[in-house]
């Protein structure tokens, strides 16, 4: 046993009441026979164990047609996980350690990847600063440490998880990214969902009926209120934000419950503005992966400016509809700004 990885020969050492386990217990539904053994193929040659939560079998919706004429179809595929490959890596007879860390803009920080060193200090207490990135460095027995460094703006996504814990979810893509480079002939092909751009695929759902409307609740990139320090101003915002999206999805559900009124001649009412949400991330351009509020007057104008120019060109794209919503907060934080710096009345004192 070498590595002392002997135990995890999924393909050959497993013996056929395993194998039955791991598809009851582990893999979707409907896989095919030759899914099941590609998948396990791949944890032998990985060296994963599924029945360890080190790799999981997924069922994604991929469509494998067009924009025009779709062709959804479900795809059954092998993925890691980070605690997977970790404790992969601690099998090799030289690793001895990995390191990571996120980086914010005033952290004092210096990498060297020619040498493999990084000298990193900050101040836990007194971290300022947008969050800029991570990096990992990975020690070998003999051999020069491995240092790699993602920017935040490469890999920041808009889901609830980015959101709410964007320095966790950075600093596990650095951890899996070093690994990748220290050892490929392991994981050189690897990748977690952390990893993956949301707008890549779709989960295995059923896609949205075109007949039909269909109500979702409007979700938001929002950083929790609950996690933000008390009495800030990016606090407030995400409560007022919170606030205004609870609302409106009531607001949804009710309408759709509710028979239809007969048509009047009274003008139709206006939609109601959305609201302020200066704790949401920006998700394309210069600025991806800042708070809205984070932003100057003429970040937001900039952003406002080539989302309008991106839609205009690529109205039906797949990022389309997500770039409309992140347009939306974008001019509620201009308008809010406007409304503070009307000019005052004739007479009015200093």
């Amino acid at each position: 046993m070498a590595d002392g990885s002997s135990e995890l020969s999924v393909g050959g050492g497993w013996n056929e009441e395993r194998r039955a386990l791991v598809r009851r217990t582990i893999c979707p539904r409907g896989i095919s026979e030759d899914e099941f053994m590609l998948f396990m193929e791949q944890c032998k040659r990985s060296g994963l164990d599924p029945l360890l939560k080190e790799a999981f079998c997924v069922a994604r919706r991929q469509n494998v047609g067009n924009r025009e004429r779709p062709n959804w179809v479900t795809k059954h595929e092998f993925q890691p996980s980070e605690a997977g490959m970790l404790a992969r890596a601690e099998r090799f007879p030289d690793f001895r350690g990995i390191q990571a860390s996120a980086v914010f803009a005033e952290d004092d920080i210096t990498l060297d990847q020619g040498q493999g060193q990084v000298v990193h200090r900050f101040n836990p207490a007194k971290r300022k600063g947008a969050l800029v990135g991570a990096w990992a460095r990975v020690v070998r027995d003999g051999k020069l440490p491995v240092v790699v460094w993602l920017d935040f703006s490469g890999y920041v996504q808009q889901t609830p998880l980015w959101a709410k814990i964007p320095m966790t979810m950075i600093e596990k893509c650095a951890r899996v990214a070093a690994l990748r480079k220290a050892y490929p002939e392991a994981f050189g092909s690897l990748y977690v969902r952390e990893e993956l751009p949301a707008d890549e695929f779709s989960l295995a759902e059923e896609p949205p009926p075109t007949s039909s409307v269909v109500v979702e609740e409007p979700t938001s990139p929002a950083i929790s209120p609950a996690l933000l320090p008390e009495k800030t101003a990016t606090r407030e915002a995400a409560e007022l934000a919170a606030t205004g999206i609870t609302a409106k999805a009531k607001e949804s559900v009710a309408s759709t419950r509710a028979p239809s009124p007969a048509p009047t001649a009274q003008a139709t009412q206006p939609v109601p503005p959305t609201p302020r949400n200066s704790a949401a991330l920006v998700a394309f351009g210069p600025c991806k992966g800042k708070l809205v509020g984070e932003l100057s007057d003429e970040e937001v104008t900039d952003a406002i400016n080539l989302a309008n120019e991106k839609l205009a060109e690529q109205p039906r794209a797949r990022w389309a509809k997500a770039m409309r919503e992140n347009l939306q907060v974008l001019e509620a934080e201009f308008s809010f700004r406007e409304s503070q710096q009307q000019p005052r009345q004739p007479g009015e004192d200093d």
